[in-house]
């Protein structure tokens, strides 16, 4: 029987893929399990346009991401804050105040993404890393500096 993989299957074969396997093998494991649906009729065609369009929009996505990448490398942000004695800031900077600051500049980007360890609580140059897409994380400069 004539099956097309929707899923990785060990020593069958990977998602889209279309296999050839025991009846038996089909209808009672790989079909039920959600593994593989049979290749009759339009299934293949519409599983391969299907493929064709996710890969599409993978492909939307990471060149978006490639120019969100791009702008954040080359963008500086100045935060002026409140200090106290000794250069110690009156609260901190975190995540969300540096999502805000991007946002201002028109680069949207989801707070959980920024990889700050810590909040920022002193004065001076910070990079910070930003996660866009999949192997990219380019570095935003964030400059505290006294405000007034």
């Amino acid at each position: 029987m004539k099956v097309i993989l929707t899923k990785d299957v060990d020593k069958i074969g990977k998602t889209g893929e279309m296999k050839t396997v025991a009846d038996g093998f089909a209808t009672n494991y790989l079909i039920p399990q959600k593994l593989a649906v049979p290749a009759s009729g339009g299934a293949y065609r519409a599983y391969q346009h299907d493929i064709a369009s996710r890969e599409d929009k993978r492909k939307r996505e990471r060149e978006e991401a490639e120019i969100a990448a791009t702008r954040i490398a080359s963008t500086t942000l100045t935060m002026g804050v409140k200090v106290g004695e000794g250069g110690k800031l009156y609260g901190s900077i975190n995540n969300q105040d540096i999502a805000e600051a991007l946002g201002r500049r028109g680069i949207t980007v989801d707070r959980h993404k920024i990889d700050l360890e810590q909040p920022i609580k002193s004065l001076g140059t910070y990079k910070v890393a930003i996660k866009v897409y999949s192997g990219m994380t380019p570095e935003v400069t964030i400059v505290v500096e006294p405000k007034g």
